[in-house]
């Protein structure tokens, strides 16, 4: 991804963030991914063209799935913008994604995210672990279970949990808050272990005045 391309992608994913569904609807399937190329679709405008005539289920489902595709992209490239910080130069291998200070040892996935439904109730920032337990332990699959480093970028709204969609798209501040962890991660490395792998907690929060803030964990 490049500077015009993250432009236009950034815009229309605040665009579609709104009408995404906070939740799949079904679960991700072979049968439902070979109805349409989601991959070859760079553009929105591209996607809703290839859906068109799907039932409104299916419609939502590659939505979604190109919705945090794209997102992702997008975090990526403002952290490998970034100097001190490299993106696998193999976008086909799923060991990593980008790189901290040319240190093999920083090597992580980015997996964006959000604070699963069986922790919002008691949902507290001092015990990021109780997150990434989960999403290594309920939604990790062969090769991507276990074996990744991973940087989590945990999206919460105070406000309305939906919301927490629309925060993927905040880049203008995300733009700061990877700065800022860039800068810490410098001095500081606190790591949370799980099996053999470490992982580390970025944390986008929207409060219910409507205001952001994160934390590093």
């Amino acid at each position: 991804m490049n500077a015009l391309e993250f432009n236009t992608r950034s815009k229309e994913l605040q665009k579609l963030a709104p009408e995404i569904p906070l939740q799949w609807g079904k679960i991700q399937n072979n049968t439902t991914d070979k109805k349409v190329s989601l991959f070859k679709c760079k553009t929105l405008s591209s996607l809703e063209l290839a859906i068109t005539g799907l039932p409104t289920d299916d419609k939502n489902y590659f939505k979604r799935r190109w919705f945090l595709w794209q997102c992702a992209r997008c975090d990526e490239y403002l952290f490998y913008t970034n100097t001190g910080v490299s993106r696998n130069p193999n976008g086909k291998d799923q060991e990593y994604d980008i790189e901290f200070f040319g240190d093999k040892n920083l090597r992580f996935d980015v997996k964006g995210t959000l604070v699963p439904k069986e922790l919002r109730s008691n949902f507290s920032f001092e015990f990021p672990e109780k997150i990434v337990n989960f999403y290594y332990s309920k939604q990790s699959a062969g090769k991507r279970s276990c074996l990744q480093n991973r940087l989590f970028i945990v999206h919460h709204s105070f406000k309305e949990h939906k919301r927490a969609l629309e925060l993927r798209c905040a880049w203008e501040y995300k733009t700061e808050v990877y700065k800022s962890f860039i800068h810490q991660l410098k001095t500081s490395k606190n790591f949370i272990s799980y099996l053999n792998v470490k992982a580390m907690v970025i944390f986008i929060i929207e409060k219910k005045d409507g205001s952001f803030s994160y934390r590093f964990a």
